[in-house]
């Protein structure tokens, strides 16, 4: 399935009024998030860094309305979502981890990715910019964090033995 997304590439041509027009961006490049509760699955946003202000994990329901019936399919078909379970440390207890978006005090913001267990926060990884799209895909042994549904760009996230690290 990898093979295929790539090959489908990062661009669209659709809406193209001629030969010299430029290629609108796919959605998942545009498309924003807006942060808006004080607490992630019961965790407070000062947990994961005491400068952000307001964070909220994505979920598929964001996505209906702003993107065509069709995208959305692409989207669930993919393989990716915005969180998953899966034990990634191999203690018999399973971790979520999930994709979202955060805000700060000082007006800045981004993407960010946590792993919990049992209502707990073990690691979170974040990116400041936009409060865009970024999707999971449990791949081998680790957790693929993509920026975009239909590039092979990503990066990993895999136990070391000892914690949890963004590669």
């Amino acid at each position: 399935m990898s093979a295929a997304l790539l090959a489908i590439g990062c661009g669209t041509t659709e809406g193209r009024q001629d030969a010299d027009s430029t290629p609108l961006a796919a959605w998942w490049y545009d498309m924003d998030f807006e942060p808006v509760s004080s607490s992630v699955h019961g965790i407070d946003v000062s947990r994961f860094d005491p400068t952000w202000k307001l964070a909220s994990a994505l979920d598929a329901k964001m996505l209906e309305g702003r993107i065509p019936p069709v995208d959305l399919a692409r989207y669930t078909d993919s393989g990716m979502s915005f969180a998953l379970q899966d034990d990634l440390d191999g203690d018999g207890m399973p971790e979520e981890v999930l994709a979202g978006v955060f805000s700060t005090r000082d007006g800045g913001g981004g993407r960010f990715v946590a792993i919990t267990r049992d209502g707990q926060l073990v690691r979170h990884f974040s990116q400041p910019g936009p409060a865009g799209f970024s999707a999971l895909l449990k791949y081998g042994d680790e957790v693929r964090w993509y920026k975009c549904l239909e590039c092979g760009e990503f990066e990993s996230i895999r136990w070391s033995g000892e914690s949890f690290l963004l590669e």
